[in-house]
């Protein structure tokens, strides 16, 4: 009945529970909240790629007129690929609910960006190069704890037990520190040692 997931528990709740005038109604809400979720992000997305790298990097003369055409393209392929993706994963692994890319995806950005955040917040030690490097981390070990990880004959289940998060947030705030340590920034180094002596 509830098919290949729990997400749809709270869905045949609602149609077994409610007349169908609320059932209307929950049905409008969710997929209202699910399309301005979804065309925020895109929308974001647009902007990002035409300010922060087209025009930063590429055409620094950019004009609002251009800027707009070309977020207004970016938006539309945007929207293409996504749903090319959509589409693809429902035909090749219909067994992938929406929990599964949430979880996923939801990790993936908590392990990018969490431990460059704490490790920036609560170390003064924390360098730029090393924030770097533990973002990438985070992100390219939620994908090899997902894909790869779980699938090792003998650590496997441990890590399915696990999911991505625990390893992937770990790794990431390792990689950080361990790059703060072996490549120190100089300029922090000698505005520390300033202090310092300016306190003796």
């Amino acid at each position: 009945m509830l098919g290949n997931g729990a997400q749809n528990v709270l869905p045949e709740l609602v149609e077994y529970t409610f007349p169908p005038w609320i059932v209307g109604l929950y049905v409008a809400a969710v997929l209202s909240a699910i399309m301005s979720t979804v065309s925020s992000l895109i929308v974001m997305a647009a902007g990002s790629l035409t300010h922060d790298l087209y025009e930063q990097i590429y055409n620094p003369a950019l004009n609002d007129a251009q800027a707009a055409r070309l977020c207004r393209i970016i938006t539309f392929l945007l929207a293409v690929v996504a749903l090319l993706i959509a589409v693809t994963v429902a035909v090749v692994s219909p067994d992938r609910t929406i929990f599964w890319f949430a979880i996923f995806g939801w990790s993936g950005i908590a392990a990018t960006f969490c431990p460059m955040i704490i490790l920036s917040l609560f170390w003064a030690g924390f360098t730029e190069r090393a924030a770097i490097a533990s973002m990438l981390a985070g992100f390219f070990m939620t994908i090899a704890s997902k894909f790869l990880l779980q699938e090792l004959h003998a650590v496997g289940d441990y890590f399915a037990a696990l999911e991505t998060m625990p390893p992937s947030f770990l790794s990431a705030l390792l990689v950080g520190y361990w790059v703060s340590k072996a490549w120190p920034d100089e300029s922090l180094s000698a505005h520390y040692r300033d202090d310092l002596a300016h306190c003796r």
